[in-house]
């Protein structure tokens, strides 16, 4: 894939984000995320990352999520990981919750080592639990990944992924069995050092309520910090 191709499908996803509907709901958020990973020893790994959300119109902390996990590297590129997600929602129209997540997942490359465009397969198993309900909501998330590094001098890569999320089951808490949600993530990876990237970029979530669809459109900056 050239480079002008690749802009095209990247533009093409941008404007597909911002055309909801426009009796839609929608919302203009920021999310920044700080995460941390790295080997513990030998083949063992762990990650930590943060995020807050900023959400109503990018005014106020609607949601707060802390994330940790280990695992073990399957070769160089392959990785089993699990762990505890913490997740704090605000939200103006809805009562505060707090959910204590369990996760699974399995990370996979789907192009050979060097590629120019790398393709990387990742799948989350999540066990939902919100306090003060009772029941388990089981939800699967399959993100597809794509990262195609800019030809000359230049380090910087185009980066594009979309992750679908599904749930199995309803809760009296609020989940849905069936579809969920859908990001979609445009921006570009800077490498800062060796060990350190930002990737900047737009996040469309489309999120399938009962009441009808609700469209954010989100300012995305990763930080990620390899050890």
């Amino acid at each position: 894939m050239n480079r002008s191709a690749l802009a095209a499908v990247v533009a093409a996803l941008a404007a597909l984000g911002t055309a909801a509907p426009a009796r839609a709901e929608q919302d203009a958020q920021i999310w920044p995320v700080a995460i941390v990973q790295g080997k513990i020893k030998q083949d063992a790994i762990f990650l930590v990352e943060a995020q807050p959300r900023i959400t109503d119109d990018a005014q106020r902390l609607g949601q707060l999520l802390l994330r940790t996990g280990i695992g073990v590297q399957i070769g160089k590129r392959s990785a089993i990981m699990s762990g505890y997600a913490f997740i704090r929602t605000d939200p103006i129209d809805r009562p505060l919750t707090n959910e204590h997540r369990l996760w699974q997942q399995l990370q996979v490359p789907l192009t050979p080592a060097g590629a120019k465009l790398s393709i990387t397969s990742r799948t989350r198993l999540e066990e939902r639990f919100v306090e003060g309900f009772g029941g388990v909501g089981w939800r699967l998330r399959q993100q597809i990944r794509l990262q195609h590094r800019l030809g000359g001098k230049s380090k910087l890569s185009a980066v594009l992924w979309s992750e679908p999320f599904y749930n199995f089951n309803t809760t009296d808490w609020g989940q849905r069995a069936g579809w969920d949600q859908v990001r979609t993530f445009a921006g570009v990876a800077i490498p800062l050092s060796k060990h350190v990237t930002v990737e900047p970029g737009y996040l469309n979530q489309t999120v399938f309520r009962a009441s009808g669809t609700r469209y954010n459109h989100i300012a995305n900056v990763w930080l990620v910090v390899r050890l």
